[in-house]
């Protein structure tokens, strides 16, 4: 695996490196100066992706991986699961373009020219402590940390297990 010479770009505390794994493979990899983490878009063979969320090794976490068979949908995991922690909001549009060209560039696609990134509620509290409420919002049912946004669910790491729950009963403690 090597870093593809004059892909990496900085946005503020965020470097955003293309790697190649081969021919036709890459991982494109957004790691975050300010907490030491990374997350990476990785294609492994035609038609399987996956994305990789690496902590910080003070953290002392196991990283988080998620499977896909659909490229749009494991782009768009990826971009819904970076470390945006302390970044002003234009560094983070700019790296997820950079990002949505790398992406398109290595895919053979047309250029996306007018793309729209809205940030989840939740991605700002990735790695941090949530708790998780009833549907209702009323009593509280568990606190744990964060892990991963998935579709409309948040995946968080409670003492001994992971568990998902909808991201509407997830709130930032």
């Amino acid at each position: 695996m090597s870093i593809i010479e004059g892909s990496t770009k900085e946005f503020g505390n965020t470097s955003v490196l293309l790697h190649s794994l081969g021919s036709s493979c890459y991982r494109i990899e957004w790691y975050s100066r300010m907490t030491g983490a990374s997350t990476s878009l990785a294609k492994l063979m035609q038609g399987k992706y996956v994305v990789i969320r690496k902590w910080a090794q003070a953290r002392n976490m196991s990283d988080v991986s998620s499977e896909f068979n659909s490229r749009n949908s494991a782009l768009i995991h990826f971009l819904n699961n970076v470390d945006i922690v302390k970044s002003q909001d234009e560094w983070i549009i700019a790296a997820k373009q950079h990002c949505l060209n790398l992406f398109v560039e290595n895919e053979g696609l047309k250029p996306v020219t007018k793309a729209s990134f809205p940030k989840p509620r939740l991605q700002g509290a990735i790695g941090k402590e949530v708790v998780v409420k009833s549907k209702v919002g009323e009593k509280e049912i568990a606190h744990g940390l964060l892990l991963q946004l998935v579709g409309n669910q948040a995946e968080i790491q409670l003492m001994n297990a992971k568990k998902k729950y909808y991201s509407k009963q997830v709130y930032i403690r």
